[in-house]
């Protein structure tokens, strides 16, 4: 059955969050430990202020050589993320990250983070079966590229 919210997408979700005073060494071991590619920064008060993920890791701090254990998730994480209430619909957070292009997109009630949804909870809406067969297929048969 299709959850027609994103309350019931997020329902059995435990929350994993960072502190902005958190360093990107404690945060990456958080998302290590709880398998997940970002996590919602909140404030001392659990409200949303950023988000961190694993492309702010690799853009804003392994790239320029900052160091993730003296480095803040504050300085390198995305201040004031898009965010969604929990009984939207399913398809608007899909189109959302479609269209800014991003992955990870907060559930928030009253400033308080009830959950994170991920691009990988959702199926395309337009993919058949076939489509995704024929693009396993298609990949199975590209060249292998040599690092």
């Amino acid at each position: 059955m299709k959850p027609s919210t994103l309350s019931d997408m997020i329902a059995d979700q435990r929350v994993h969050t960072t502190s902005p005073d958190d360093t990107v060494r404690t945060a990456c071991i958080i998302m290590t430990s709880a398998n997940v590619g970002a996590l919602p920064v909140v404030d001392d008060n659990g409200v949303l202020v950023g988000i961190f993920s694993e492309r702010d890791v690799i853009q804003r701090s392994v790239i320029v050589y900052r160091p993730s254990a003296t480095t803040l998730v504050k300085q390198v994480m995305t201040p004031n993320p898009q965010w969604l209430s929990p009984d939207a619909n399913p398809i608007e957070a899909y189109q959302i990250m479609i269209k800014g292009k991003f992955r990870h997109l907060p559930i928030c009630e009253d400033g308080q983070v009830l959950g994170i949804v991920s691009i990988r909870d959702f199926n395309p809406p337009s993919t058949s079966i076939f489509d995704r067969l024929r693009g396993i297929s298609a990949k199975a048969s590209a060249p292998v590229r040599p690092f």
